[in-house]
């Protein structure tokens, strides 16, 4: 087996499957550690006020986007391609049929695949920016996050290039982007349970917590 054999097919799989396990571990973790520090909020659960803020916070209508609204819509959209195109790429959906699964659903329109993958480089090329430039941003940020706000842009960068052929058809880049491609999102998957990346999943369990003790208080969420 070469080695870009192995980057498709085992390398693949290891990543889904650290990414599937330290999530899982982690939340477990998460859990059973706020049923020792919070144990409030484990007294007065409710799925209304869990559900009333997962509503307000996964949609761009909450207090922070009435105060910036240009950016929480960036950031909205960033995180959305960021989702939905690993999901619903039409090459990755071709790899699943392919795969011992041999399992399909519908795909994005390629025009709209290619838009919001040049939005998420550009939004997040724009972050990084910013967080370097922001005052606060710049005093509370450490090389980490610049350097997971680099690892978050490439699979989508180098998937664009390597769709589009941007670099042309010789070269060393232009004939190993496919595999840049592939590794730069096992990367990401392997990064996401043990860094600030995990916050894709935790956003639920912390957001829910904060509003049961707000629903508790009877403050607005």
């Amino acid at each position: 087996m070469d080695f870009y054999a192995f980057v498709e097919g085992p390398l693949t799989w290891i990543a889904i499957l650290v990414f599937l396990v330290g999530i899982v571990v982690k939340g477990i973790m998460y859990y059973n550690a706020s049923k020792k520090t919070d144990k409030l909020i484990h007294k007065y659960f409710s799925w209304k006020w869990v559900f009333a803020t997962y509503a307000k916070w996964l949609l761009p209508n909450n207090e922070t986007f009435k105060k910036q609204p240009l950016y929480c819509l960036a950031v909205y959209l960033f995180h959305v391609c960021i989702i939905l195109l690993p999901i619903f790429a039409y090459q990755h959906i071709v790899m699943w049929e392919m795969s011992r699964f041999g399992i399909s659903w519908a795909s994005l329109p390629a025009g709209l695949a290619k838009w919001m993958t040049l939005a998420v480089v550009i939004i997040g090329l724009a972050l990084m920016v910013r967080r370097a430039i922001h005052p606060d941003l710049k005093l509370l940020s450490r090389p980490a996050d610049y350097l997971l706000l680099v690892v978050t842009i490439l699979p989508f960068l180098t998937g664009y290039l390597a769709a589009h052929a941007t670099l042309g058809t010789t070269g060393f880049l232009a004939e190993n982007m496919q595999l840049f491609h592939m590794l730069s999102g096992q990367l990401m998957l392997i990064l996401i349970p043990f860094t600030k990346l995990s916050h894709s999943v935790l956003f639920f369990f912390s957001r829910g917590a904060t509003a049961v003790e707000f629903g508790r208080r009877g403050y607005s969420m």
